[in-house]
């Protein structure tokens, strides 16, 4: 998602080798001769090592591939463990004594809870003694990606997965049929969604029984609304209040979208009651009763591996971006993504959390369909197209913001946030009080 370096690509290969190269070594019974090598399935035993994500089904696929690349290569054997209550499960293993060796968390927020109680492995500690390759990780991960790793100027973590969560995935055909076009702004999107309607077609899928989902379009108003410091403000140190203007006005929006009869299936009953891939289903599905459906880049994966393998990306479906709303503030691009963070240290860990910044895992990655942000990708052999344009999107992006709720405390964003936004859809008229609830619980919060 980020621009290729191809001159860079030979530096990683250079820099995995050696690290590779020094850990083998270090793994070699102490009478035995020290090799020179990558370490390979018959070098002295190596243990299993735990990884943890959030990721199922082509999600969980299009991971599997790089898992298996390292273990091809290294002789390492990864148990690979999926929640999609992830937070909770890693809390109660860190609890137990019992933690992953490595997990890729969701929430930035949560990253420096675990990392202010002790929890995780610094990666970037004095010379000599850091995890990683300090270099190698600056030719893959831009900075503003490892910043979100980042704790009291510490490494804890760098994204290794990054999605947009400005993109309308929707229907060429279907779009077609009706004589609309890509909207360019938020009116244009009520006009289409109206023409929709016009001609007895619910214009889109909803999801919201998943709290998150509603967070998404929220954050996509505001970052239209408002600028970018009124956003991180908002969510990371709550200097903006709820009760704010441009906060309420992107509420009013938000309300407006989904207070608006005949926009989802079932009102806002049907909405709150129907979750995230169920959403998908309703515009993607053998038998769709939507025709648009709001999410993040990682959508087009879903569909063409568990929702309608039939549909071809591109052709039956495609994205187009997040339309702007008030034009002083253009079209920032909304994104989530998952840190790699290392809760136990061992020489298996370690290469690990090193190959997975390498370009040939990068390349593996995003030849799935999934979204990176390293930089070593060649976007140029990324022959799926939906994947292809995510890339470009993230690329071409001025401004990315990162997912809000995820930035928030946990309370907060991973909780009361998910169930004001379900009451504001089915109480569209009750901004003033729905706002003046989250800067109640805020107040707390932080």
């Amino acid at each position: 998602m980020l621009p290729v370096s191809s001159r860079r690509s030979v530096f990683s290969f250079l820099t995995l080798a050696i690290v590779i190269t020094l850990v083998a070594t270090a793994c070699q019974p102490t009478a035995a001769p020290q090799g020179s090598g990558a370490p390979t399935a018959t070098a002295a035993a190596k243990k299993t090592i735990t990884v943890i994500a959030n990721w199922g089904g082509g999600e969980r696929d299009a991971f599997q591939k790089v898992i298996d690349a390292f273990t091809a290569k290294t002789g390492i054997a990864v148990n690979y463990e999926q929640s999609r209550n992830l937070e909770a499960l890693v809390r109660t293993r860190v609890a137990g004594g019992n933690p992953p060796d490595i997990a890729f968390e969701p929430r930035p927020g949560a990253l420096a809870e675990f990392a202010k109680a002790g929890n995780l492995i610094p990666l970037d500690e004095p010379v000599g003694k850091e995890i990683l390759d300090p270099k190698a990780v600056d030719a893959a991960i831009g900075k503003s990606f490892q910043d979100l790793g980042r704790v009291n100027g510490t490494l804890y973590g760098y994204l290794f997965k990054a999605d947009s969560k400005s993109t309308i995935w929707y229907k060429p055909p279907s779009l077609t049929a009706i004589g609309g076009s890509v909207p360019k702004t938020w009116d244009d999107l009520i006009a289409l969604a109206n023409k929709y309607k016009a001609a007895g077609k619910t214009p889109f899928g909803s999801g919201g029984k998943d709290g998150w989902v509603l967070t998404d379009w929220f954050e996509n108003i505001l970052a239209r609304v408002a600028t970018p410091k009124v956003y991180n403000d908002l969510h990371i140190t709550h200097k903006v209040a709820w009760t704010d203007t441009s906060v309420k006005k992107a509420l009013t929006n938000f309300a407006q979208m989904f207070g608006t009869p005949g926009y989802f299936p079932g009102g806002g009953q049907g909405i709150v009651g129907t979750a995230f891939t169920e959403g998908i289903g309703q515009a993607f599905g053998k038998t769709p009763t939507a025709e648009m459906f709001y999410e993040g880049g990682f959508v087009g994966v879903i569909i063409g591996t568990d929702i309608n393998k039939d549909l071809k990306p591109g052709t039956d479906f495609d994205f187009f971006t997040f339309p702007s709303i008030d034009s002083a503030y253009g079209t920032p691009i909304t994104g989530g993504g998952d840190l790699a963070v290392m809760f136990k240290d061992s020489p298996e860990s370690r290469q690990f959390m090193q190959y997975i910044i390498t370009k040939e895992a990068a390349d593996i990655y995003a030849a799935t369909g999934s979204g990176t942000p390293n930089k070593l990708v060649d976007s140029s052999k990324i022959t799926n197209p939906i994947a292809r344009k995510l890339h470009e999107q993230i690329a071409a992006a001025t401004v990315f913001l990162f997912d809000g709720s995820d930035l928030a405390p946990s309370a907060l964003g991973g909780d009361f946030e998910f169930t004001a936004l379900q009451d504001l859809v089915t109480h569209p008229n009750d901004v003033d009080r729905i706002a003046q609830q989250l800067e109640n619980f805020a107040k707390n919060a932080y």
